[in-house]
């Protein structure tokens, strides 16, 4: 799916909706979004690097910590970085991809792309992350590709998408 990118030969890990993962090790971490919203940040000197696929923008109240939340997922990623792994923030680089405009209930549309995508470049711009690469916003799924040594990232327009293909590794 991504010969000639340098990341062959990598252990792929699919991210479904609400999880984030983080790895010191060479990985491809693989996800399928549609309004989803998904930030990748790593390390340029450490070579470290991590995503979280989050579904809504705020949770809703500070005891619910769940990392199906922007806020959290993203605060979560960057605990792991600054205070687990002692990454500087000069060497932090961050992507944002997602946040289309998907109607899979047209009883059910709040904009909730553009607003997830909004938390996520407040909260990079607040804690002084630079934001790299923006892939963001229109009106198709994407799948996305993040090399956590190099920093890489795939993204491939998804025509045509289900809240189901969210959660299939195989899309």
């Amino acid at each position: 799916m991504y010969k000639g990118y340098g990341m062959e030969g990598l252990q792929e890990y699919f991210l479904n909706p609400g999880e984030l993962i983080f790895s010191k090790k060479p990985i491809v971490i693989k996800t399928v979004l549609g309004s989803c919203v998904a930030v990748t940040i790593y390390d340029k000197v450490k070579r470290i690097g991590g995503m979280c696929h989050y579904l809504l923008p705020q949770a809703p109240s500070d005891e619910t910590s769940s990392t199906k939340y922007g806020n959290v997922a993203i605060n979560v990623l960057l605990y792991k970085l600054l205070k687990e792994n002692k990454s500087k923030r000069d060497d932090l680089v961050a992507s944002i991809c997602g946040g289309a405009f998907i109607i899979f209930d047209e009883r059910e549309i709040f904009f909730i792309g553009d607003k997830n995508v909004d938390i996520a470049t407040t909260i990079l711009r607040k804690e002084k992350i630079l934001i790299k690469q923006m892939y963001t916003g229109g009106d198709h799924g994407k799948r996305v590709y993040f090399n956590t040594q190099t920093n890489k990232i795939i993204v491939q327009t998804l025509e045509k998408i289900t809240i189901d293909d969210l959660y299939n590794p195989n899309i």
